[in-house]
């Protein structure tokens, strides 16, 4: 994917770090941030917070939040964004929360996805409904999230 070598290239310039914290994707975002030469400069870390009591343990995101939805709302991705960047020190933080497939709960749809980046600017975030198998939702979340990431670059930074 050009897309993320060229992220990868654009965060090595610029000496920016990044960092992710992922719970519908389960690690593949992290993955292609990570599958490029030269990712290791900028790229500090990832957290796959699949639970809610993971989201709180280690992001400090409160439980009656949390279980409003479980854990699947702009206002999470934003906040888990937000403490991401926080817990690895980095310039940008990435999330990406959602429900991949059947049984969706909390009256949100399966597919439905939230994404935040986190930078010394504020928060970007989008909500996409996606459909098509669990792993797929995933996957293109991911590569979504990678697309965010690169708009945020290019009008902020």
């Amino acid at each position: 994917m050009a897309k993320l070598k060229n992220l990868i290239f654009y965060l090595r310039i610029k000496k920016l770090t990044i960092s992710a914290v992922e719970s519908v994707s389960g690690g593949y975002l992290s993955y292609l941030l990570t599958k490029t030469p030269g990712s290791s400069k900028v790229f500090k870390g990832g957290l796959i917070v699949y639970s809610p009591e993971s989201k709180n343990k280690l992001l400090h995101i409160p439980l009656p939040l949390l279980n409003k939805t479980l854990g699947v709302s702009k206002s999470i991705s934003i906040l888990l964004a937000k403490r991401t960047k926080q817990f690895f020190k980095t310039d940008l933080a990435v999330s990406l929360v959602g429900f991949a497939s059947a049984p969706a709960q909390k009256g949100i749809k399966v597919g439905t996805i939230f994404m935040a980046v986190a930078d010394r600017y504020g928060v970007a975030s989008k909500k996409i409904l996606l459909k098509g198998s669990r792993d797929y939702v995933r996957k293109q979340a991911s590569r979504m999230a990678v697309d965010l990431l690169c708009r945020r670059l290019n009008s902020k930074h």
